[in-house]
């Protein structure tokens, strides 16, 4: 008779058995990171460097935490999960973006997140090396964070914290916080993504202090959607934008879709003409109630063609081009209507 195995036995030999197929250096390198508290910009970088006058730390306790909760299965680690001021970031974006996961408590949240173990495990991998990363190269030289102040006001100021997650999302900003999913199997195929897709929801963060995000669960017409839309692009576009000097100066433009479509002009005419037909058939609803119709406008924009992205880049682009730098951030202040027109008005005398 064969002696039988616990589950949260089984999990826990999944776990060392994929951490002992991984190279000495990098386990070396992971117990580092697990024994690292959360990090200071100020400290990471001389005191007469300009980034000392940021106030952003880097915490990766929740993949930490959660890499630890799927190898013992211990509930002590999930309620642990729950009480840290990452589950409560994640918390208040899924509430303000309406996802669709638990909204009630952070508990609630959590769990769905990582529970049962086992579903999970195939996920460890590419949260061990994104650990990896985020607390050593990304953290080794932070100049990176340039990338994203170089397209913010001057006067901007970091207040928050950047977190490594586990699977919610890619990468999400909300208020003062951003986060990255340490899960995702973007950053699995390339770990070097987590500081592009950094640079990307930190100016999120930094566009959001000036232009506060609207909330989902609110919207009711579509001439909410309308307005979605266009903050929407000007918020994606211009972090799309923001990464993308880095980018191509790493020669990393084609490891992401939608630096592949900016690249590509037929392409983008084609999304250029689907956005603005877009835009147009939610002009003309008005105060019609947004139905389905209409929010099949969003998926397009959002996680279909991706267009409040690549169109959005295409318009931050032009304008900088056109315009200078210092002109693209001022409609930061100004807001997403006269970001749309101050394009369309280039687009009409290049014509």
């Amino acid at each position: 008779m064969g002696t039988k195995i616990s589950m949260r036995a089984l999990i826990r030999l999944a776990v060392l058995i994929i951490a002992s197929s991984c190279p000495a250096g990098f386990q070396h390198t992971l117990a580092q990171a697990a024994r690292q508290q959360p990090s200071s910009l100020r400290n990471l970088v001389p005191s007469s460097d300009a980034l000392s006058r940021q106030d952003l730390s880097f915490d990766a306790g929740f993949a930490k935490v959660a890499l630890q909760y799927l190898g013992s299965g211990d509930p002590k680690l999930l309620e642990a999960l729950a009480k840290s001021p990452a589950a409560a970031h994640l918390l208040i974006h899924a509430r303000n973006f309406d996802y669709e996961v638990p909204k009630d408590s952070t508990r609630a949240l959590v769990a769905h997140l990582l529970t049962p173990p086992g579903e999970h495990l195939k996920d460890v991998p590419a949260c061990q090396a994104a650990l990896a990363y985020f607390t050593g190269p990304m953290l080794s030289d932070p100049h990176w964070v340039n990338d994203t102040l170089r397209y913010l006001p001057g006067d901007f100021r970091f207040h928050g914290t950047l977190f490594l997650t586990f699977g919610y999302d890619i990468g999400v900003a909300y208020g003062n916080t951003a986060s990255l999913n340490c899960a995702h199997s973007h950053f699995a195929e390339h770990p070097r993504e987590l500081m592009y897709y950094a640079i990307h929801e930190l100016h999120h963060v930094g566009f959001m202090s000036y232009q506060p995000p609207p909330r989902l669960s609110e919207i009711r017409t579509c001439r909410d959607l309308l307005h979605l839309v266009k903050y929407s692009t000007q918020l994606e576009g211009m972090a799309v934008l923001a990464a993308w000097e880095r980018r191509r100066q790493e020669h990393a433009l084609a490891d992401d879709s939608d630096y592949l479509a900016l690249d590509d002009r037929a392409r983008m005419q084609v999304d250029e003409a689907q956005y603005f037909q877009d835009l147009h058939y939610l002009e003309t609803r008005g105060d019609s109630p947004a139905d389905d119709e209409a929010w099949a406008v969003i998926k397009r924009m959002s996680s279909g063609e991706r267009l409040w992205y690549r169109v959005g880049a295409r318009m931050a682009q032009t304008i900088e081009q056109t315009s200078g730098r210092a002109a693209l951030i001022s409609l930061i202040r100004q807001g997403p209507a006269e970001f749309l027109a101050s394009y369309e008005r280039l687009a009409a005398q290049q014509k």
